[in-house]
């Protein structure tokens, strides 16, 4: 069983704490691909019930120790034959790159199924135009399949019936004066390649 550090957890706060509020509204949330469940935390200490789908048996058990609403399995197959009351809410993150095309559009079809009209929808990606990100940071997890730009996303999404609401770069890293300004010059002079780690997408699902 892996029980997060304090570090893991202020980290992962700060990443998820600006799209916590549009899950507000929801009364209850998915997850899928866990991880160690700390956006279910954030989502617990809102209120806001959430479910979580994770395949690895130590996390889950994890999360479980925790107290949180977790399953174990293969989220294709939940999505797939799920018959409980529909989510309003839906939380994809770090999980889209581990799947090729034909996946992404397979678990975006199955989170529609699932969803009720007007659910949210937030996924979380790494930012390939990010030259960190590109030059290694991506590829060093061998799990990793493809990157997916947004523009990418954007096709898988209106095909399994979500329309895109707001995309754009995110990080979790807080950054100096002075490393701010040297990245600014870096787009000034070489493009817009060194922007936030990673690329959101906000979408709602179609009635």
């Amino acid at each position: 069983m892996h029980v997060p550090d304090r570090r893991d957890r202020e980290v992962a706060q700060r990443y998820f704490t600006p799209f916590i509020p549009h899950f507000t509204h929801c009364e209850h949330v998915v997850e899928v691909a866990s991880g160690q469940g700390f956006f279910l935390e954030q989502m617990k200490q809102a209120g806001i019930q959430a479910t979580g789908l994770e395949l690895d048996e130590a996390l889950c058990e994890g999360m479980q120790a925790r107290d949180l609403n977790v399953i174990q399995g293969d989220l294709f197959r939940y999505l797939e034959e799920y018959e409980g009351p529909l989510y309003d809410g839906c939380m994809a993150s770090h999980i889209v790159e581990h799947f090729m095309p034909a996946q992404v559009e397979q678990m975006l079809a199955g989170l529609h199924r699932v969803s009720k009209p007007g659910a949210v929808l937030v996924i979380l990606t790494p930012n390939i135009a990010n030259l960190r990100r590109a030059a290694g940071d991506f590829w060093r997890d061998p799990t990793h399949v493809r990157p997916y730009p947004v523009s990418a996303l954007s096709k898988l999404l209106r095909r399994t019936g979500w329309q895109e609401e707001s995309s754009g770069e995110h990080t979790d890293r807080q950054f100096s004066l002075k490393r701010k300004i040297t990245y600014a010059l870096r787009n000034a002079l070489m493009g817009r390649y060194w922007g936030g780690d990673d690329l959101y997408v906000i979408a709602r699902r179609k009635g």
